[in-house]
């Protein structure tokens, strides 16, 4: 069974093969959620949490967005 990779094209020869390719060698991998003040890209809400509490120290434009909702 020959599984490609949608971010990046590589044809594995195995499931097995692309979830360690997934998981540790594929960097095409799209960020999904995205700062609304600065843009950065983070790949989950948790991360994307993180940066806007450290932000919200040094970045009043982050501040406020501590306690807006996200989906």
């Amino acid at each position: 069974m020959q599984v490609t990779c949608k971010y990046c094209g590589k044809t594995m020869g195995s499931a097995w093969e692309y979830f360690i390719h997934y998981t540790r060698e594929c960097q095409h991998m799209p960020k999904t959620r995205r700062c609304p003040v600065c843009g950065a890209r983070f790949p989950s809400f948790r991360l994307l949490k993180v940066h806007l509490m450290n932000e919200a120290l040094v970045d009043n434009r982050h501040r406020g967005l501590l306690t807006a909702k996200f989906s």
